[in-house]
């Protein structure tokens, strides 16, 4: 099989590093490659327009005043450090669609021979028969994948809900930032919605792909025997199964740095 069909680093995991590339619907690959990567115009390309006009609200009050909490930093300190341990709990809870008991499991070699036969019963199936297996064999790693995404923007969605209380009586500074944090979670909700759904569909597109190669490179009569190294546990089909961990913990890490950095912001705004 092409070594890039699944390959174990390949960046498939790494789709939210670029969240401008990935939701530009450009077609030209030469205009998506010049494509802006401000990060303003990228916010402002994910923001719909009700939560752009409360974020003009938010931004056009006067800056606020008065003193913080007395002791901000040490509270504010010990508040980032519990944060930490609850998003460390959170990340196994995500993970669990790929990767837990009840993730979906591999069929045996024997299944899928039958199956196989029973898509191309007269011997090494098409690229139309190619695809219908995919389908067949993908479609609960495609579900267990889109379950994960969403139960990791869950998470952290309702950890934030939480934490919004303990950050706002840091100090009137803190508040402010909060609150112009939430806008901007608020008003992106719907493109990160659509992202996670782009995601699904380019992890079903690689599932495909390394399929229709996987039934290309098989011998002419095989049998369970060829078949035993798809479901191997460094067969192609496993390999998948670890792009979907590393692409929910590309999404939960995105996620976290969010967390993360509205605590260092606010803990700083009132440490003066």
């Amino acid at each position: 099989m092409d070594p890039d069909a699944l390959a174990p680093a390949a960046a498939l995991g790494t789709a939210l590093t670029s969240i401008a590339g990935s939701y530009d619907l450009t077609t030209d690959p030469a205009e998506r490659s010049s494509a802006s990567q401000n990060p303003a115009e990228v916010l402002a390309a994910l923001m719909d327009f009700s939560g752009s006009v409360a974020l003009a609200e938010l931004l056009a009050l006067p800056a606020p005043e008065g003193p913080g909490l007395p002791d901000a930093r040490v509270v504010g300190r010990r508040l980032t450090e519990e944060v930490r341990a609850r998003l460390d709990a959170l990340l196994p809870l995500a993970l669990k669609p790929v990767s837990g008991r009840r993730a979906p499991t591999v069929p045996p070699a024997h299944e899928l021979h039958a199956l196989l036969r029973e898509v191309a019963p007269e011997g090494v199936p098409d690229a139309e028969a190619a695809v219908r297996i995919a389908r067949e064999l993908g479609a609960p790693l495609r579900s267990a994948l889109g379950t994960s995404l969403r139960q990791a923007q869950a998470h952290v969605a309702t950890l934030r809900w939480q934490i919004a209380h303990e950050i706002r009586a840091l100090g009137p500074r803190a508040e402010r930032l909060e609150r112009i944090d939430a806008a901007l979670q608020r008003s992106v909700q719907g493109k990160i919605g659509e992202l996670l759904d782009r995601m699904e569909y380019a992890a079903e597109l690689t599932f495909e792909r390394a399929c229709a190669r996987a039934c290309t490179a098989l011998p002419e009569e095989f049998g369970e025997l060829e078949l035993a190294s798809w479901t191997a546990s460094d067969g192609w089909v496993e390999r998948f199964r670890e792009r979907c961990v590393r692409m929910t913990k590309a999404l939960f890490g995105h996620l976290r740095r969010s967390v993360e950095g509205l605590m260092r912001a606010a803990i700083h705004a009132e440490d003066v």
